[in-house]
């Protein structure tokens, strides 16, 4: 069964896009209208390029990941070939651009960078296709060892309610 996630928009692009437009509407109003159709067309080619060329949706299903995009073409990832999942990999350059990412790293260290607005929810459908990919994203650990903490918990509550039923059928 396929799983479909959308993409988390990236805060600095929303911002940035916002500021452009707000500045093309200023250029317009007080400059002449050469600058501002220069202005204007750059502003289309970056909208084009980080709404366009930009990953929208990821589904997985089949042991492989798509990548779809709105102009280009879909990127497929065979999660068979993953070895590890992770947090992002603190980069200076991406400390504010990527705050939401999970990494994928390939069994050649070919590296995909997701940005899912359910994390937890991506991590877990990526480990339900390979069991063996090493996982050390935070979100999802940190919430399956509460699971695991809680079902042994129950396990032992379990085993000692039975001990001590055995014990007053034997008495």
């Amino acid at each position: 069964m396929e799983k479909e996630f959308k993409v988390r928009m990236n805060v600095a692009t929303i911002i940035f896009l916002c500021a452009y437009a707000l500045y093309t509407i200023y250029v317009a109003v007080t400059k002449d209208m050469n600058t501002f159709i220069t202005i204007a067309i750059f502003g289309v080619l970056c909208c084009i390029f980080f709404l366009g060329f930009r990953p929208y949706k990821y589904i997985i299903g089949k042991k492989s990941l798509s990548i779809h995009y709105r102009l280009w073409r879909k990127r497929q990832v065979d999660l068979m070939e993953c070895e590890t999942i992770c947090d992002p990999v603190s980069r200076w350059a991406d400390i504010a651009t990527r705050p939401h990412a999970i990494e994928i790293y390939t069994n050649t260290k070919k590296r995909y960078c997701c940005f899912p607005k359910q994390r937890v929810e991506f991590v877990a459908a990526v480990m339900k296709e390979n069991k063996r990919i090493h996982c050390t994203v935070k979100a999802y650990t940190d919430v399956h060892r509460q699971l695991e903490k809680q079902q042994r918990k129950e396990k032992r509550k379990a085993e000692k309610k039975a001990a001590r039923e055995k014990q007053k059928e034997s008495d």
